[in-house]
């Protein structure tokens, strides 16, 4: 499916814990709900290590329940150089992440937010 994608779209904060699994599965289910599921790829990683392997925080977790949103087998992973050409849209989850995955990047993402 990953080749069918037509947008790509990686949600990155510092430990791929809370707000970019959060980011990440929201999008899910809005695309979901739009029937675009064939149209993309999203995903979601860290720019650091410290929580690499960890399941979603437990907060963040009860938080996507509450409206229905499963992110089950969700582990925190860090971004890597590939995702730079793996990915359309770069969405960083605060000017720090930026500045970060900025230094790392060949800048090949279509576009850089912050949130």
């Amino acid at each position: 499916m990953e080749n069918k994608a037509k947008h790509k779209i990686l949600f990155v904060c510092h430990g791929n814990i809370c707000r970019s699994p959060m980011a990440e599965f929201v999008m899910k289910d809005l695309v979901k709900k739009a029937g675009l599921e064939d149209c993309f790829m999203i995903e979601s990683a860290a720019t650091s290590t410290e929580e690499i392997g960890n399941s979603v925080y437990p907060p963040a977790r009860r938080k996507l329940a509450e409206h229905g949103i499963s992110c089950a087998g969700k582990t925190a992973r860090q971004m890597t150089r590939s995702d730079y050409d793996r990915f359309d849209l770069l969405i960083g989850m605060d000017s720090r992440n930026i500045r970060i995955f900025c230094l790392l990047s060949k800048f090949s993402a279509s576009f850089l937010l912050c949130f």
